[in-house]
């Protein structure tokens, strides 16, 4: 056997075995960047609701926390003020995840959606959010603003 051969068979062992390999690496470093992409979301749309929370507990005068205050007592204009830029920013949270999350088809959104699809339902049944939605929720996303809309009139409905 001569030297060219013997690099000839080299070579094609190499093609062999290489391009299969290469494929696999190749699939598993896109799959583990869509995996840090999911946590990337799921991370960002987290500490912007932790960011939430921290705004409810400076202002505690107001009934704008996920669990109800029992003893709600009238706003102030002031006060009233407040909560309004609360409400503003939750409904931008929950915007950003009708957004990343709606509509989309691996398992892990489909997961987190129906999380939030819930949580906003049960802000909507909240009386002084609903009450400031309609003034609020035209700022929005098209596309949410028709999905608000539809859980406002169809509570029962679990997705748009």
């Amino acid at each position: 056997m001569t030297i060219a051969t013997t690099l000839d068979v080299l070579v094609k062992i190499t093609q062999l075995i290489g391009i299969p390999v290469g494929i696999i690496v190749y699939a598993r470093n896109k799959r583990k960047e869509r995996i840090d992409r999911e946590y990337g979301t799921y991370d960002a749309l987290d500490q912007k609701y932790i960011d939430y929370l921290k705004l409810c507990l400076a202002n505690s005068d107001l009934d704008v926390a996920d669990m109800p205050k029992t003893n709600v007592i009238a706003l102030t204009a002031e006060q009233s003020h407040r909560q309004t830029i609360m409400f503003l920013i939750l409904l931008s949270i929950m915007e950003r995840a009708y957004i990343m999350y709606k509509d989309k088809s691996d398992a892990i959104r489909q997961s987190q959606w129906s999380g939030w699809n819930a949580y906003i339902q049960d802000w909507l049944k909240r009386g002084n959010f609903a009450a400031a939605l309609p003034m609020l929720s035209t700022e929005f996303d098209v596309g949410f603003c028709a999905y608000l809309k539809q859980m406002v009139t169809a509570p029962a409905a679990t997705s748009p």
